[in-house]
């Protein structure tokens, strides 16, 4: 009777609700723009704090999310930027910028590509600053992208049908192997007496 009444509890046991924390951070030019929230699809609460640091952990900035859990800021500096965000009920959310996404023209950046960049260009009749044109492209296509980042970090987050069909297709499977474990040994011990 016991095993009945949870073989009936597991079948009908309501699905727990957890949730991950997960966000990014994208950088277009010097300007960081981030994201947070919950794998089930809640982004974090306005006033969230974000706290960004370099790699020493010297704090760089503190800030607060937006009503969609989005922040931006300007980078000065092309170093590893590490961000760290309490959302509360123990999710912490940390996530790292490396200095390779940033602008080079940024302080400890490479300058002499963009100073050998304007040079040439004063040569030619239509003049532009390739540094600003740069940084168009990059706001353009992180505009562009940011939902489709959006997308398919859910996706990743979200578990299926599948995967909740192949779960129990294990536990069936590692029963059927017990029973027949334990059928095997008794059957060994009959045929010893």
């Amino acid at each position: 009777m016991r095993k009945l009444f949870v073989l009936l509890a597991m079948l009908f046991a309501l699905p727990a609700s957890a949730h991950n924390v997960v966000g990014g951070v994208y950088a277009i030019g010097s300007t960081i723009e981030g994201e947070a929230g919950f794998s089930n699809g809640d982004m974090a609460s306005a006033g969230t704090k974000v706290i960004v640091t370099d790699a020493a952990g010297n704090v760089l900035l503190e800030t607060e999310t937006d009503d969609e859990g989005f922040f931006t800021m300007e980078a000065t500096t092309r170093i590893d930027h590490i961000f760290r965000m309490e959302m509360g009920s123990g999710h912490v959310l940390e996530m790292t910028l490396p200095a390779e996404e940033l602008s080079e023209s940024l302080a400890g950046g490479d300058t002499a590509v963009a100073a050998s960049a304007a040079k040439a260009s004063t040569g030619s009749a239509v003049q532009y600053d390739e540094a600003a044109m740069q940084g168009m492209i990059e706001k353009a296509v992180a505009k562009q992208v940011k939902p489709l980042r959006k997308e398919l970090r859910a996706f990743q987050e979200k578990a299926g049908l599948q995967d909740v069909l192949g779960g129990i297709g294990y536990i069936f499977g590692l029963c059927g192997i017990g029973m027949w474990w334990r059928q095997r040994k008794q059957a060994q011990a009959a045929q010893a007496v």
